[in-house]
């Protein structure tokens, strides 16, 4: 009689643990904004006058409150040098257009590590991605600019400066 009692009361403590210890999908946190992104852009360097080749990468997830974490690659494949950031503000903004809705994201952060002589670490710069419309719609970066207003948040940092996305893709939710 114990042979056949033990699996069946293993089974019941398991089930008790399971049916206990699983979380709810209506007290999951709730998720704020997000963006991600890689490819690559062309950039008209106004200080060489020479046209630039740029990888980029980056990911910024907001919570419900407002706190971002996320990280940005930039690496300027003519001049071998590249930019670390990790992105601590993230700003979407939503458009509607005939063809769609185009989603805005501005991010600023501070640079980690960096190539360039003129950008020191610690540095606040932003950047802004753009998720153009559906099906047909082009997606647009701007490249990393020095945010000289760390007292801002980034929906002031919306730099001027777009430019296509070539051989990749951005991805921005609300």
């Amino acid at each position: 009689m114990k042979r056949s009692t033990f699996p069946l009361l293993v089974i019941l403590i398991l089930a008790a643990i399971v049916v206990t210890t699983s979380t709810p999908a209506a007290i999951l946190p709730e998720n704020g904004p997000s963006a991600f992104g890689a490819g690559q852009f062309r950039y008209l360097n106004p200080d060489t006058e020479r046209t630039e080749i740029w990888n980029f990468s980056f990911e910024a997830i907001a919570n419900k409150n407002g706190q971002t974490r996320g990280r940005a690659h930039f690496e300027n494949l003519t001049a071998q040098k590249q930019i670390v950031v990790r992105i601590n503000c993230l700003s979407v903004q939503s458009t509607n257009v005939p063809s769609g809705i185009i989603l805005n994201a501005g991010m600023t952060g501070k640079v980690l590590h960096t190539d360039y002589p003129h950008l020191a670490k610690s540095t606040t710069v932003a950047f802004a991605a753009i998720d153009g419309p559906l099906p047909i719609g082009t997606d647009n970066i701007t490249p990393l600019f020095e945010f000289p207003f760390p007292e801002l948040d980034c929906s002031y940092a919306q730099p001027l400066t777009l430019l296509a996305v070539e051989n990749g893709d951005i991805e921005i939710q609300p």
